[in-house]
C-alpha cells in the first residue's frame, strides 16, 4: 500500500516531505521494530537513496540502528531503578507470575538485576525450596520473604541505574558458580542481534551469567520486543525461554518463533 501526503488532487507523493516520510517511518518502527529501506520505497513512493538519507537522520538522532538494507528500533536509557520498579507493575507482575511459574523444586537460579526481574521474586512460591543467587541488593531483600530459599548476594559496587552490581569483582564470583537456569535483565531484544544491554559493564556481567547457567530464561514487556541496546549480550539461540505479554504485538513478536525454541506467554 503506497502512501501519499495529503492534497487537493492527492497527485504527489512522499518525495518532498522527508520530514513526514521520517515521521511514518518512526510509526512503524515503533509497530514492527524494523524497517527495510526497499519496502519503504516503494510504500512511500520515493527512491531508496531517499529512504538512506531519512534512515540515516533518524539514526543520527539516536532513534533506531541502520543495519544492511535498513534499519531497527534503537531503545533509549533507562530509568534508575528505583523509578524503574514502580512503572507498569500490573504488566510486570504478570510477567513475573508466567516466569515464577517456571521454577522447580531444588534449582539454583540466579535472577540479575532489573524491575521485570524483581516482579519474578516476587512472584516465587514461599513453600518452593530453592536456592537463589542475585546481584541486585533490592531483589535480595525481596527473597529473604522466601522460606525455604537459600539467597546469595554478590558483592561489589552497585551500579545506580540498574540497581545491580556489576564489573570485575562481580564477574569474578560468578564465574564460581553453576546455575539450573538464569533471569537476564534484558535492555532489548531483537531476533537478529540478540539480548542487548545500555552499559558496558552490564553486558560484561550478563556474558558471564549466560555462561554460568543451564538455561537462559528472559521475560520482557512489550517495547523491548525487536529492539536494540548499545551492546550485545547473548544470541536468542542461546535463549531457552521467552516470556512476553498477553498482548505483545505479532509483528514484533513472531520473528522470535524461529529463533527460540520455547516462548511463554503471560495470561
Amino acid at each position: 500500500m503506497s502512501i501519499y501526503a495529503e492534497s487537493d488532487d492527492m497527485s504527489y507523493s512522499l518525495e518532498a516531505f522527508p520530514g513526514e516520510r521520517q515521521r511514518l517511518i518512526q510509526e512503524r518502527l515503533g509497530l514492527y521494530g524494523r524497517v527495510i529501506a526497499s519496502d519503504l520505497a516503494t510504500e512511500f513512493g520515493v527512491s531508496e537513496h531517499s529512504i538512506r538519507r531519512d534512515l540515516s537522520a533518524l539514526a543520527a538522532a539516536g532513534l533506531c540502528k541502520r543495519v544492511y538494507g535498513g534499519a531497527i528500533l534503537m531503545r533509549e536509557t533507562e530509568d534508575p531503578l528505583d523509578v524503574r520498579v514502580l512503572q507498569d507493575s500490573s504488566r510486570k507482575h504478570t510477567l513475573g507470575q508466567a516466569a515464577a511459574s517456571l521454577l522447580s523444586a531444588g534449582q539454583h537460579v540466579f535472577i540479575d538485576a532489573g524491575s521485570t526481574n524483581m516482579a519474578i521474586a516476587s512472584a516465587i512460591d514461599p513453600h518452593l525450596q530453592l536456592t537463589v543467587t542475585t546481584n541486585s541488593p533490592l531483589i535480595a531483600v525481596q527473597l529473604m520473604k522466601l522460606q525455604r530459599a537459600e539467597v546469595i548476594l554478590l558483592g561489589g559496587r552497585v551500579h545506580p541505574v540498574t540497581g545491580g552490581v556489576t564489573g570485575l569483582r562481580a564477574v569474578q564470583e560468578l564465574r564460581q558458580f553453576h546455575f539450573d537456569c538464569c533471569f537476564i535483565g534484558a535492555c532489548a531484544i531483537d531476533p537478529d542481534n540478540g539480548i542487548t544491554a545500555f552499559e558496558l559493564e552490564d553486558a560484561d556481567f550478563k556474558r558471564a551469567m549466560v555462561a554460568a547457567s543451564g538455561q537462559v530464561l528472559v521475560a520482557v514487556t512489550n517495547e523491548k520486543l525487536s529492539s536494540v541496546a548499545h551492546y550485545q549480550v547473548a544470541q536468542c539461540e542461546e535463549v531457552a525461554t521467552l516470556i512476553v505479554e498477553h498482548d505483545a504485538p505479532r509483528e514484533r513478536l513472531e520473528p522470535f518463533f524461529s529463533r527460540i525454541p520455547n516462548i511463554v506467554t503471560a495470561c
